[in-house]
């Protein structure tokens, strides 16, 4: 799995001096800092203003990324 199981995993495992793991906690602390600062959370009565816009452009970049960053086949 990504990055090696489950988010609460990860906590222990930062918890027990994994540097990578705290790393991901890091990053899922700012990412949710991030995405409340601009509106892009959802909440109780609906998605965020900006929060649909946000989850397209995403998939699209990381589309582009998965099809430019493909291994082509050698004869």
């Amino acid at each position: 799995t990504l990055a090696g199981g489950c988010p609460g995993r990860q906590v222990f495992l930062s918890g027990e001096g994994d540097a990578d793991a705290a790393i991901f906690v890091f990053g899922m602390i700012v990412g949710a800092g991030v995405a409340h600062t601009f509106s892009l959370a959802s909440s109780p009565t609906g998605p965020g203003a900006y929060g649909p816009a946000a989850v397209v452009i995403g998939l699209v970049i990381l589309s582009l990324i998965g099809l430019t960053m493909r291994e082509t086949r050698t004869a």
